[in-house]
């Protein structure tokens, strides 16, 4: 389905951030990609900032732009000699982290799927902000598809971007509810309502295809 066709089919787009609104969750929408980050440079100056491993925010170019004005701290771009542990740890309890979903729904929910848990731990305690970012491509109806979706569409695709030994990156198909050592879907979070403990949690809608 195109991604016109995709906003087409669904409830209006204001209904979606309303939706976000009441979830107490701070939402924002771009048509256009290349609108993101000259909004992230406006929202965030000189702060430590800690990136989620993905592939929406390297797409972005989000590391090259906030490392001109802020500490940045991403696993996809580990000091060198560092460990992916290590690099993980460090974009934790930092003033901002920013990450994207492999899911969001109608109703103001977000969906994630976790292999080792830094990027899901980052979104969930520690940091003052929260930055998600996600394509129209990640939208879904209800919460039952969103889990499909996350377990069947992006975790083969993320699997195969991270050239893991799982039967979904193997063949590329589905979820084979593994048991594989490289398996990523170790941890499902359901994002229902703004975390407590984070003053601000904000939901960048973009509307074009971004990550998987």
């Amino acid at each position: 389905m195109k991604l016109m066709e995709k906003l087409e089919s669904t409830i209006a787009l204001e209904q979606i951030l309303e939706n976000f609104r009441k979830n107490r969750f701070t939402p924002t929408y771009f048509a256009k990609s290349k609108e993101v980050v000259p909004y992230l440079l406006e929202q965030i100056n000189g702060r430590t900032v800690g990136l989620g491993d993905s592939q929406t925010l390297e797409t972005l170019g989000v590391y090259e732009a906030l490392s001109k004005t802020n500490e940045v701290a991403d696993p996809m771009h580990p000091l060198p000699g560092e460990k992916f542990r290590d690099s993980a740890k460090r974009c934790l309890q930092r003033q901002v982290f920013i990450s994207s979903v492999n899911a969001f729904t109608e109703s103001g929910m977000l969906v994630n799927v976790d292999g080792t848990g830094n990027r899901v731990a980052g979104t969930l305690f520690g940091s003052e902000e929260v930055y998600f970012i996600m394509g129209i491509n990640k939208l879904c109806k209800t919460l039952d598809e969103a889990i499909y979706r996350v377990r069947n569409v992006a975790a083969p695709k993320n699997t195969q971007r991270k050239q893991l030994r799982t039967p979904c990156a193997i063949k590329g198909d589905k979820c084979y509810d593994c048991y594989s050592p490289d398996r990523i879907c170790n941890a499902l979070v359901v994002y229902y309502k703004k975390m407590r403990n984070v003053k601000k949690m904000e939901v960048i809608i973009v509307g074009e295809e971004l990550g998987f």
